[in-house]
This record gives C-alpha cells, structure tokens and sequence, in this order.
C-alpha cells in the first residue's frame, strides 16, 4: 500500500498535467473567437435603437451591457452584444448599415483551437489523477497517509476547478461572440437660462435678456424689410409730388 501511494505521489507534475493523446476517433474542429466593434451617428437614436433589438432577436443574440448618457450636445448609447458565432457576420453586417454616417468599425478573429484542445486535455489529466487519489484513499488505513493523499487530492481538485473555469470561460467566447456598437445623435443647440439669484445675478439676467431682446427686433426687422422698403419710396414719391404741386400753384 505505501510503495503504491509513494509511486503515486513520485509522479512529475509535468507528467501528471500533460495533454492526453487524442484517440484518432476524436474530431479536431478549428476554434476561434470574433470581435468586433461599430460606431456611428444617428439621426434619430431611439429608432435606431429599436432597430437594433429587432434585429437582435432575429439572431438570436442579447444585449450583455448598456449605457447611455446624454449631455446638451449629444445623446450616447454603448452596447455589448453577444451573438452565436454563425450568426456573427450577419449582424454584423445588418449593424453596419445603421446611422447616417459611420465613423469607425473593426473586426478581429482569433485562432484558439491550440489553447482549447489543451484545456481539455489537461482537465481529463487532472480528472483521471483525481480518480487514482480516490481509489488510493479508500485502500488508506494509516492516518499520515489519508491526510496526505487529501491533501494532494484537494490540490488536485482546485486545478481541476481553475482549468474548468478557463476552458467554460473559453468555450463562452467562442460560441458568443462579441460586437460592441456605439452609437449618437447630436442634438440641436439650445439657449440654457439658469436661474440666478441675488442682485449681481439679477442685472446678468436683464442684460441677457435685453440682448436677446435685441436679437429678436433685428430679426423681425430683416423679416419686414420689403414693406419698409416700399414705404419709404412711397414718402418719397410723395413729397416730389408735393413739391410739383406747390412749383404750379405759385
């Protein structure tokens, strides 16, 4: 029993972690995971916004995170989108042709077919040495080696909980794939008048509003130029007739 347990214990951890030999019935497929990104101006954000989630289920995707933010010039919105990976470069695609003007748009594809398989390998490495400490623990009767081999068992354990949480973290990103949109609409300038308070705040705001008091007359003065034009011609076609007038009469 302790010869099987120090044989055990002897193996190199290089050994105990290498990747299994895939068995020639085991289908090696090509794993990659795509990213990408889309910014762009719109000319009405809330439809475009709606057009997004419309085509969003129509791809089977979700929205994974969202912001918005809005300031006196503009109104933002950023999404995370996650979609299956067939159905990337449709939505992608379809995403694109939003907004009336695009301003940026990127897409990567990365090959991690070696860093999966590797992750799979190693986890049923960790899984089988896992199985050998079970079976060896339950022929352990003397104490030093119970606590020993559970001490290596729940080391053993813990790798198996890490790797597993890379490779699910891995296999999520190349089933779902990611597109980050970002897009804006610019909003009309708008005359903000804060409320003041006070004496000083008082004489700023009549002066603020005598000046667009002033703004307002000269527009309406631009507006009714004709009539002014033709009333002074009328003045003055008047007085040269008056003058005729009084030049026969004397």
């Amino acid at each position: 029993m302790e010869e099987e347990f120090e044989d055990l214990l002897d193996i190199p951890a290089n050994q105990q972690s290498a990747p299994a030999q895939k068995t020639e019935s085991e289908e090696i497929t090509k794993k990659v995971v795509k990213t990408g990104g889309i910014e762009f101006q719109s000319e009405n954000i809330e439809k475009d916004y709606q057009k997004i989630l419309t085509s969003l289920s129509k791809h089977e995707a979700y929205i994974e995170n969202e912001n918005q933010s809005k300031s006196s010039q503009r109104i933002n919105y950023n999404l995370t989108i996650r979609v299956p990976s067939n159905k990337y470069d449709t939505l992608y695609s379809s995403l694109s042709g939003l907004g009336i003007h695009l301003n940026n748009k990127y897409s990567n594809i990365e090959d991690v077919t070696s860093r999966y398989y590797d992750l799979k390998s190693r986890i049923t490495n960790k899984k089988a040495l896992e199985q050998r400490y079970i079976e060896l623990l339950q022929k352990a009767s003397a104490i030093k080696d119970i606590l020993e081999i559970e001490k290596n068992l729940n080391e053993v354990r813990t790798d198996i909980e890490r790797l597993q949480g890379q490779f699910n973290y891995l296999g999520k990103q190349v089933y779902l794939s990611s597109i980050k949109v970002s897009f804006y609409e610019v909003l009309p300038y708008e005359y903000e008048s804060f409320q003041r308070k006070g004496f000083g705040a008082r004489i700023f705001n009549a002066l603020d509003n005598g000046w667009q008091g002033f703004l307002s007359f000269l527009i309406g003065f631009t507006t009714l130029w004709p009539f002014v034009i033709v009333t002074i011609g009328g003045i003055y076609l008047f007085r040269k007739v008056k003058r005729k007038w009084k030049k026969k009469s004397v």
